[in-house]
């Protein structure tokens, strides 16, 4: 566990001294505060339009009016934003030649993984957390979500980015090129995200494979407020899944 914590912690680090992560902040917390805006707006609008029309009234509803499609956009901005963050997390390791030095070091292959995926998961974390000024200021302004609906988004919000993250590491793993490894993890991530409407498409037995791994889908009960263990486990397997994979293939290079 010290093992893990220290290479998380030097991970953590390594990401604030570098002028990537606050590119990223800064992008994040534009493009969601343009949403905010334009979702605050948009909801401010109907809620005039429902002052006059009882039946609208009954049917606006804050969460899915806001919460709901404010953290959809989030979830489109994280797989553009995770991609970068995790791309260099084994990649640059290999190409400035640490690699051989970590590997040699009195850790476990598991643990160098762990430790990778905690660092930058922690980074996240603090994105993810930023988020949090929303729902406040919704609650400052006396127009408060359902604090349970809220929650439920943002762990899926935090499940997904865990998701993104370990196809990230295990693509970082498979190269010494931090663009190759962010191109390949975005492309994966991107054919995982549209595979459930291709099922639609498709329809029969393809179609519910085709949603069962789908993340997009998986992700659709958290933004309804809903929090669906069958959707905690698909997320928690897919991460250990991704995560096996990425210890195999640090453990091949370390026996050649």
């Amino acid at each position: 566990m010290r093992s893990i914590l220290a290479i998380a912690q030097r991970e953590l680090r390594a990401y604030f001294v570098s002028p990537l992560a606050y590119v990223v902040i800064g992008f994040f917390l534009a493009v969601t505060g343009l949403f905010f805006d334009l979702f605050v707006r948009s909801y401010s609008q109907a809620s005039l339009q429902a002052g006059m029309n009882p039946y609208l009234a009954e049917q606006l509803n804050l969460h899915d009016a806001l919460i709901r499609p404010l953290y959809s956009n989030f979830h489109v901005i994280l797989l553009f934003i995770v991609p970068l963050v995790s791309m260099r997390l084994l990649a640059e390791e290999k190409k400035q030649g640490t690699a051989e030095l970590l590997l040699t070091a009195p850790i476990t292959t598991s643990e160098l993984v762990l430790g990778k995926f905690t660092g930058a998961m922690g980074f996240l974390m603090v994105i993810l957390l930023l988020t949090i000024q929303y729902p406040l200021f919704l609650w400052g302004a006396g127009s408060a979500p359902p604090f349970g609906s809220f929650i439920s988004a943002f762990a899926g919000a935090c499940l997904l980015s865990g998701a993104f993250l370990s196809v990230g590491l295990f693509m970082s793993s498979l190269t010494e090129n931090q663009i190759v490894a962010a191109v390949t993890s975005f492309v994966l991530l991107l054919m995982l995200w549209v595979i459930g409407f291709a099922g639609q498409m498709a329809g029969g037995k393809l179609e519910v494979l085709f949603k069962a791994i789908s993340l997009t889908e998986n992700t659709e009960d958290f933004s309804k407020g809903v929090v669906d263990t069958k959707n905690v486990v698909f997320f928690l397997s897919f991460i250990a899944l991704n995560l096996f994979l990425t210890q195999r293939a640090v453990e091949s290079r370390r026996w050649r």
